[in-house]
């Protein structure tokens, strides 16, 4: 065998791992059932009920997955991709310029400034407190701002995408701050305009100021959080004009936020400029003129207008005391506001269009047209004014103790004479067995527009107020007396009016018509320039002939009247003095409304000083404004 290495061994093979192997019995042919003696059967390794339970699972998992994936890729599938994209996209505001203001002439008014301001996204900032700390910290080193008003800026703006925390940065400072951003993605750095009002003008009640938006502001129109919108003046009345449409910058950033494309860019359209009737000279005159006698004469309380005669517009408005409107420019300092809304003063009102006077001796003209136009008397009629008039136990006083002497419509315009507007007022068995009457008298101060708002495109301007029998009968639980009648025949008792109202009706006087006063002239935009058409308001109330006898007795009131300090003015003056009493136990009121020239108006000019007392002190701001004005 060892020899011959084809030769097959046989017998028994000595390997253990074959030990039983017979060589007569073939693989697969043989079958031990020696099982059946045993009580084992054969049978599947899962039964029936546990496989349709697997496989029941088995399809609730995959629909489950399925539904899923269907709510992801298609229910929000829009959703998702957009936030994936807002991931790798920023969008920046490009804040657009407001438009600009200037006077009659093109003399700038108001202009805007740009700023550096800081922005910080609440949703942005670091999870970990300690992270936000050191934030918080860092940002009060460089801005000198308190800690704890950022987080209250922020908790109370927390749904907001970006909350202004600082405006007006230093360069240095909003360089550093760029930096910073850089690498906190909660913070950034913006360069955009606010306004820079002109405080030598005076104008802040007739320009008004801008602040923060509401909520209501923000559902009315498309407005951010961050805008400024017009809360006052013109910046208010015309904020769909000046108003501009902000611009966006679409830039595509990397997973730390930095910048690396940018994918669109949409510019920004600035907002269309005004062109006032105002004269910015004019203006500072008049501004410079008030203040110099409020301080001159500790009356700081006082205002005035000049219009346009032939059209109405505004050459020059003011209000005292005055305010600084660009304290509302940035964020609004709580300190220098009340003290703003505390002072006893009012800076705040302007008292131009918003306050409300007894009229005084102003109202007398109307008194006298109406009855002229009644034909209750003429240019002849007179009366002997001896100090004053007895009704009853009532006695209705001249202002000069021994009286005018006698008196026709002419000079009792010119010096003002209560005793001739009682007579025609409510009537005296002396010299007029029947005057006017209330209902008379009020029916013609409608005509002149008073009880009324002018319609100046100013908001809030107050419609002062006109009696009547009814109303003193319902509101004060007492009839109408004749010295009601009397007191209202010169402009005294319940009567009350502004001193806008004044002037529109003493432009009447002035030419025989008033224009709707207003500030517009036109405006500018990229595309064109639209003009401002004037609005009659005030036609043929009177006779020519009338017109012409008040017109006289008010260029009588300068020649020989209360107010001949205007003869030092270059040209013919017109106008009419009044002294407005309102409470017993303080000084009346200070009245001038007048025209100039005589014989070609060109202004009409009201002045009011609160407690001016008959010093002629309204009288004195007018003539000091019209010296400059006709000799410049």
């Amino acid at each position: 065998m060892k020899d011959d290495p084809f030769k097959i061994q046989e017998g028994s093979v000595k390997d253990s791992r074959l030990k039983g192997f017979s060589k007569s019995r073939h693989s697969g042919d043989y079958v031990d059932f020696a099982w059946a003696k045993s009580a084992q059967t054969i049978g599947k390794f899962f039964a029936d009920e546990k496989v349709n339970r697997l496989f029941f699972i088995l399809l609730i998992l995959l629909g489950i997955l399925w539904g899923r994936g269907f709510y992801l890729q298609i229910t929000k599938g829009e959703s998702f991709r957009s936030v994936a994209e807002g991931n790798r996209l920023r969008e920046e505001l490009i804040v657009s310029n407001r438009g600009l203001i200037y006077d009659r002439f093109g003399n700038l008014l108001v202009k805007n400034v740009s700023h550096f301001f800081l922005y910080l996204s609440p949703r942005n900032l670091p999870e970990e407190i300690n992270d936000r700390e050191k934030l918080f910290v860092k940002l009060e080193e460089l801005l000198d701002i308190n800690i704890e008003e950022i987080k209250e800026e922020i908790n109370n703006n927390s749904k907001r995408d970006n909350v202004l925390i600082y405006e007006n940065i230093p360069y240095e400072e909003a360089m550093q701050l760029i930096l910073l951003s850089e690498t906190n993605q909660e913070l950034s750095v913006s360069y955009e305009p606010r306004r820079q009002y002109f405080d030598y003008l005076g104008l802040a009640h007739v320009i008004g100021y801008l602040g923060d938006v509401t909520e209501d502001d923000l559902g009315q129109d498309e407005y951010t959080h961050n805008d400024r919108i017009g809360k006052t003046g013109l910046e208010l009345k015309y904020e769909n004009i000046l108003r501009g449409q902000d611009g966006l910058r679409q830039i595509e950033v990397d997973a730390l936020n930095r910048e690396k494309n940018i994918i669109a860019w949409k510019e920004p359209i600035d907002g269309n400029d005004l062109f006032l009737t105002l004269d910015a000279k004019a203006q500072s005159k008049l501004h410079e003129i008030m203040t110099d006698n409020a301080r001159k004469y500790d009356k700081p309380k006082m205002a005035a207008v000049v219009l346009d005669a032939n059209d109405g517009g505004v050459l020059a408005m003011m209000s005292l005391p005055v305010y600084d409107n660009n304290i509302f420019t940035s964020s609004l300092n709580r300190e220098d506001y009340n003290k703003i809304i505390t002072d006893p003063t009012t800076p705040l009102l302007n008292r131009t269009i918003n306050g409300t006077y007894p009229y005084g001796s102003v109202f007398k003209p109307i008194v006298a047209a109406a009855a002229l136009e009644e034909e209750i008397i003429n240019s002849s009629f007179t009366v002997n004014s001896t100090g004053g008039v007895q009704i009853g136990n009532s006695f209705f006083p001249d202002w000069r103790a021994s009286g005018h002497g006698k008196t026709n419509i002419k000079w009792a315009l010119a010096d003002s004479v209560n005793t001739f507007f009682y007579t025609i007022g409510g009537g005296n068995n002396q010299w007029l067995e029947e005057g006017l009457g209330i209902n008379k008298i009020i029916k013609y101060a409608k005509k002149f527009g008073l009880g009324q708002i002018t319609g100046i495109d100013l908001i809030s301007e107050a419609d002062g107020f006109l009696p009547s029998k009814n109303w003193k009968e319902k509101t004060l639980d007492e009839r109408w007396y004749l010295g009601d009648t009397y007191n209202l025949s010169i402009g005294q008792g319940y009567l009350l009016g502004t001193p806008i109202q004044t002037a529109v009706f003493m432009s009447y006087f002035a030419t025989g018509q008033a224009y709707q006063p207003h500030f517009i002239k036109s405006t500018k935009s990229a595309i064109e320039n639209q003009g401002y058409k004037s609005k009659l308001v005030l036609e043929n109330l009177l006779d020519n002939d009338n017109l012409n006898i008040i017109r006289a007795g008010l260029r009588e009131t300068v020649k020989t009247g209360t107010a001949t300090s205007l003869q030092s003015v270059a040209v013919d003056v017109a106008g009419k003095t009044g002294t407005a009493q309102f409470n017993r136990n303080k000084t009346p009121h200070s009245w001038f409304t007048g025209f100039a020239p005589y014989d070609d108006p060109q202004i009409v000019i009201t002045v009011l000083v609160e407690e001016g007392g008959d010093r002629g002190l309204a009288v004195t701001v007018a003539r000091q404004f019209m010296e400059w004005y006709f000799e410049r």
